[in-house]
């Protein structure tokens, strides 16, 4: 009677200090959440923080500068639809392939040193536009490729780096460098398509004025880069390891550690694939409204910098990263579906022969709005996005697997361009290859709501296990909850 009495009393004592354990780390993460994710007041942070979005912002800007004219420059040096096409095809084809190896660079030979040379690669991108020549702007669509995957994943490693590893800053700050980064990445947007039009046709330089001018703030990008940033190695690479047996280790790293980086990857993948499919697409979708491209554009970037805002906003509440990732999915999924239901009501009266102009006008309005909806999600993406792989990418190889996660959307992407679209968005062809375009996409954004949640349960049970383990040791403080 006594033993089993006893060991009643011990099996409850220890149910009772795991709940204690557990109500502790809570209880330190609030109080230091409270006191620091809303607005973090500290010199290191502040000047990390500003030598990083200053050249992010001069880069990011010099890339908006280009958009808006390329396809306009290819069109006037002669080239059909189809090589203009394989061109765009080449940059993202050019990421897929040299990006792997560009972020087993940066890992290696550092990331201050492959973003320094981003400046110089898509500068002279820009300047292979002056040519009208095929072979020049191949060459400059495969260091736009390059330069592309540097810009989107090596000045984030070097940012995490520095912030985690090197100041010991407290995890949760990313997310207001995160947010920051899209907020006035979305209005350099705007302020990019206004000034490009402005050089273009204001001033009648030509589509080729806006890469011109973009090279300035390349230039300028570099040298902030060269005379702010600091580089310090966290992890020190073997000279022992081979080039090729470290150019893999992240495909391995992918199944370990219960798939989290598995599943995280394949979220990123396909919902950036699907974002490149919308960019693609929302021109002719919305043809019918003969909207100017400026004003919608700028509606788009206003929709994402509210969706950043919003996260922001719901961060400094104690709402958790993986749990808005799933928001934001389900978000994006629903705005597609609407989408799809949108054309396949357009394609129904079309072969009935009883589509009325107001009923081809509504659902333009109404796909208008999704879209809308949809970028919205997108400055809520990038944010919590950015912070996950701050947590759970390995310092050894960030930028590598920041680069592997992004060759499922380009292989994704090129496929989408590879669809011949019609003239017009009226055409029946053209509708439907939209219709199936969408209808697809809605089933993979459902497919990263399935993912997210499945990452969000595996991803708070570690935070947790981690706190305690750390807690126990008294190795450090808690930093987060879940």
């Amino acid at each position: 009677m006594i033993p089993r009495t006893y060991n009643l009393i011990v099996k409850k004592w220890k149910t009772v200090k795991r709940q204690i354990e557990k109500a502790i780390v809570g209880a330190f993460v609030i109080d230091k959440k409270s006191h620091t994710i809303v607005e973090p007041h500290n010199v290191h942070y502040k000047n990390l923080q500003k030598c990083y979005l200053i050249a992010f912002y001069l880069s990011t800007f010099a890339d908006w500068l280009q958009g808006p004219y390329i396809y306009k420059l290819y069109a006037d040096y002669g080239y059909t639809d189809d090589t203009i096409a394989l061109l765009y095809i080449t940059g993202f084809a050019s990421s897929c392939l040299f990006g792997t190896v560009i972020g087993q660079m940066a890992d290696r030979f550092g990331r201050k040193l492959l973003c320094s040379t981003f400046g110089i690669f898509y500068s002279l991108c820009c300047l292979s536009k002056i040519s009208s020549k095929f072979t020049i702007l191949f060459i400059g669509r495969i260091l736009g490729g390059i330069s592309t995957s540097i810009l989107f994943t090596t000045f984030e490693a070097w940012y995490v780096n520095e912030h985690l590893n090197f100041y010991k800053l407290p995890p949760e700050w990313l997310n207001n460098t995160f947010t920051r980064a899209t907020f006035y990445n979305g209005l350099s947007a705007i302020i990019a398509g206004i000034t490009a039009q402005i050089l273009a046709e204001y001033f009648n330089f030509g589509p080729v004025s806006p890469f011109l001018f973009a090279i300035p703030f390349l230039i300028t990008s570099l040298l902030v880069i060269q005379s702010t940033w600091k580089e310090h190695s966290a992890v020190q690479q073997k000279s022992s390891t081979s080039f090729i047996s470290s150019f893999f280790e992240p495909i391995r790293l992918l199944f370990q550690d219960d798939y989290l980086l598995l599943f995280l990857g394949i979220i990123q993948s396909v919902f950036e694939a699907v974002m490149y499919a919308f960019i693609f697409s929302w021109t002719p979708i919305l043809t019918n409204l003969k909207p100017p491209l400026g004003l919608i554009f700028s509606m788009f970037m206003v929709s994402l910098m509210g969706g950043s805002k919003l996260y922001a906003s719901l961060i400094s509440q104690h709402y958790y990263p993986q749990n808005l990732l799933i928001f934001t999915t389900v978000l994006s999924a629903f705005s597609f579906c609407i989408v799809t239901l949108s054309l396949t009501n357009i394609v129904v009266h079309v072969e009935t022969h009883d589509l009325e102009p107001s009923t081809m006008t509504s659902m333009s309005l109404l796909c208008l709005s999704a879209f809308l909806v949809y970028e919205f999600s997108v400055g809520m993406y990038y944010p919590a996005m950015g912070y996950l792989r701050s947590r759970i990418f390995p310092e050894e190889c960030r930028a590598s697997l920041s680069n592997w996660f992004r060759v499922p959307m380009n292989v994704i992407t090129c496929l989408t361009l590879l669809i011949k679209e019609g003239n017009h968005a009226r055409e029946f062809i053209s509708l439907k290859k939209f219709q199936l375009l969408f209808s697809l996409c809605t089933v993979m954004l459902v497919g990263t709501i399935c993912l997210s949640v499945l990452f969000a349960k595996k991803y708070s049970k570690k935070i947790i296990q981690d706190e305690l383990n750390d807690l126990r040791t008294g190795k450090s403080q808690p930093s987060e909850t879940v």
